[in-house]
């Protein structure tokens, strides 16, 4: 086996640390439904981008009281929804606080009168300024579960402010285990990880699939992962989408990495899993069914696993950078150039 990255030790204490912003989160969301809500945006770039997809899951199936638009900051800015008022919370997350975009996206929504939500590291910066409400993370590399947990508790207080507290109950109940689960996904996962790191060491491409939110893991995987961190050719593509085209592209030499979860789609990744047994060698599966995730109840899982999922895949890329020997820090232009 690959020695591979240590797990951070702070990992648990980053993710208890988003769990602890619960109350104030409650309390500020009570007053925005107060003022009267219309639409919800949930705003940015790359990585955090894709992590809202599990929060946009929870607002989309669950309640009808008002919208929910997932949305890359610049397209915020440049598309000016038409519910993009006083009526409407923007929750802009920046791991820097300070993407250009998404200042300029909070920045926007502020002056159409719009509530604002900052999702960042701890300290002075964009977002922490621009904000009604400022939520943070510690600096550490533990970054991405943080903000994936400090929109779930966003999304779960926005349910409950329009009544839907038994489907927010059966989540929240589980809400404290999460630094443990996520925590112990990262070591479930290794023979996935492995895997992994067999067809894509020297691989010339790649496409990874997931359906309805694990979609959006998908992208952050193919796109943060292995395009900017490992200068690996590779595509995200829908899984309701797969068998619409990218299908043609699968050959028993190609690789192909199928991310599922428990949620409502999952079907929709069985059946790719399905189709890459019989036409690839190089099949890849990161399936949260085959985690733990202790503490989490049944009732929950359905949801929280794509969180875990998330999890899982960035444990994924620790396995796949060492055994290509490439540091997931280097870049060639990101945070080098101007563009």
């Amino acid at each position: 086996m690959t020695d591979v990255i240590p797990v951070p030790d702070d990992f648990e204490d980053c993710v208890q640390h988003a769990i602890d912003q619960d109350s104030k989160i409650r309390d500020f969301i009570s007053t925005v439904q107060v003022k009267g809500l219309d639409h919800v945006y949930l705003v940015g770039c790359g990585g955090s981008h894709f992590g809202t997809y599990p929060a946009f899951e929870l607002l989309d199936r669950y309640t009808a009281a008002f919208g929910a638009t997932r949305i890359t900051s610049a397209e915020l800015t440049s598309r000016n929804p038409a519910d993009l008022g006083p009526n409407a919370l923007v929750v802009a997350a920046s791991h820097s606080g300070d993407t250009p975009e998404t200042v300029a996206a909070a920045e926007f929504a502020k002056s159409s009168g719009a509530t604002v939500i900052g999702i960042s590291r701890q300290g002075d910066n964009g977002l922490s300024r621009i904000g009604d409400l400022h939520l943070d993370y510690p600096d550490t590399i533990s970054i991405t579960e943080p903000k994936l947990v400090l929109n779930e508790l966003v999304a779960l207080a926005l349910l409950e402010g329009v009544g839907e507290t038994q489907k927010a109950a059966q989540i929240r109940a589980s809400i404290p285990a999460l630094p443990g689960a996520l925590r112990a996904t990262k070591d479930e996962v290794a023979d996935a990880g492995e895997r992994i790191a067999d067809i894509l060491s020297d691989a010339e491409r790649s496409y990874i699939v997931g359906a309805g939110p694990a979609h959006g893991m998908a992208k952050m995987m193919a796109w943060c992962y292995f395009m900017e961190m490992q200068w690996m050719h590779s595509a995200a593509i829908n899984g309701a989408d797969f068998f619409h085209g990218p299908l043609e592209m699968i050959g028993e030499d190609v690789p192909l990495v199928v991310l599922l979860a428990e949620d409502a789609t999952r079907s929709l990744g069985e059946r790719v899993v399905r189709f890459g047994e019989t036409y690839t060698k190089k099949l890849g599966v990161v399936d949260t069914a085959s985690l733990s995730l202790p503490g989490i109840s049944p009732e929950a899982r359905g949801d929280l696993s794509v969180l875990a999922l998330m999890s899982a895949e960035r444990r994924v890329l620790d396995h796949v950078a060492a055994r290509r020997g490439h540091d997931t820090s280097v870049r060639r232009y990101m945070y080098k150039v101007e563009y």
